[in-house]
């Protein structure tokens, strides 16, 4: 089970504590069976999204066994595809190819244009994707679905 967090999250996401609607995130990806994983990339548009120190806390949370680093060129292609295709309501298209890539099918996000696309069945299937924006979402990280075949370990 696998959830992506916006870069316009991080910042609710990463610091100690997390906040109250980052917790049960936090509580889903430490529990020991049944927990989930963190999916994230480093490379193309996240490159520029993520600062030093959530590039640190990210290889902090791979090295745990708690997150995967996807590598760019996994889904460069299908985010240039996605960004020229003229479907999208966000500027996310790389987001929606890292979920593609990964299997990931949640989303931590509070940008509306992006949770339009993730909901989107044309962009997002198999299972559909889902959007986690607040701790009312909670229910929905014991069904986020990720096929780890595709998943590059590493930080």
């Amino acid at each position: 089970m696998c959830i992506i967090v916006d870069a316009n999250k991080l910042g609710e996401f990463l610091p100690n504590p997390p906040s109250d609607d980052a917790m049960p995130i936090h509580h889903w990806l430490s529990r020991r069976t049944g927990g989930g994983v963190l999916v994230y990339s480093t490379g193309g548009k996240f490159d520029s999204e993520l600062g030093r120190k959530a590039r640190t806390k990210l290889a902090d949370y791979a090295r745990a066994g708690r997150a995967r680093l996807v590598p760019a060129d996994r889904f460069s292609d299908d985010a240039d595809r996605l960004r020229t295709s003229g479907q999208l309501r966000s500027d996310d298209p790389h987001v929606l190819a890292l979920a593609r890539a990964s299997g990931a099918r949640l989303v931590y996000t509070g940008d509306k244009n992006l949770m339009a696309d993730f909901n989107n069945p044309h962009l997002i299937r198999g299972p559909r994707g889902k959007v986690y924006s607040s701790a009312s979402n909670a229910k929905l990280l014991t069904r986020s679905a990720c096929s780890k075949p595709k998943l590059a370990q590493g930080a």
